[in-house]
């Protein structure tokens, strides 16, 4: 995984945001120190502008709009057909989810970093994925939004392309990195709201929250 940004080298760290190039904990330093300190928020916006020629070779991608019917079928493929998403709760959060993906390939002297936003529109949560192919590792974190209600936990899914929803694990206040061998495209990365300490059965039981899908 790569080495932890130096703090005291501010120019370096603001570089290193905008190229997507920091491990999640220092990523997330940088969008604090964003918040609260003005002249490193110009830096990062001085960054982006000098970097900005690099998006040029890139375009913005469309999420299709059969894109959510078709997570939830993945997650859920029993309950999906009894219709099981006309429930309210989906009226007014999980119908409008909004899926969010960035994907950095720099040349070889950066690392390839994968890293993703999962949201959903009209609600606060967000869940910040980076992925390390270097280390095999996938790091999680509940960037905004409130912890899950007393009771409850968000936990995390995986779903390979054509394969069962795996769980890695509940999402709580730190951040949880788990080994992948890889994270290729067609991947789905999901949140749903279950009991404490997760599924009991191993399969998604709850409501889906926040999801994305891995793209080329």
């Amino acid at each position: 995984m790569s080495e932890p940004a130096d703090m005291s080298d501010r120019e370096g760290l603001a570089a290193e945001y905008v190229l997507g190039t920091l491990p999640l904990p220092d990523r997330l330093e940088a969008e604090r120190l964003m918040a609260g300190d003005g002249a490193f928020a110009a830096m990062v916006d001085a960054w982006r502008a000098r970097l900005a020629p690099l998006d040029e070779g890139y375009e913005d991608m469309a999420v299709p709009a059969d894109l959510l019917p078709r997570i939830e079928a993945r997650l859920f493929p029993v309950e999906a057909q009894r219709g099981r998403w006309r429930l309210p709760f989906f009226g007014t959060v999980a119908a409008g989810l909004a899926l969010a993906l960035v994907l950095v390939n720099w040349p070889d002297r950066h690392p390839a970093l994968m890293t993703a936003e999962l949201k959903g529109e009209g609600q606060p949560l967000i869940v910040a994925a980076s992925f390390d192919p270097q280390a095999q590792a996938l790091t999680l974190s509940r960037t905004a939004g409130p912890a899950a209600e007393a009771g409850k936990d968000y936990e995390l899914w995986v779903i390979p392309a054509g394969q069962k929803p795996i769980s890695i694990g509940v999402l709580r206040d730190a951040a949880l990195t788990v080994t992948l061998g890889a994270l290729p495209a067609g991947t789905t990365l999901a949140v749903t709201l279950e009991t404490t300490g997760g599924s009991p059965t191993g399969a998604p039981q709850g409501p889906l929250v926040v999801a994305t899908v891995i793209g080329s």
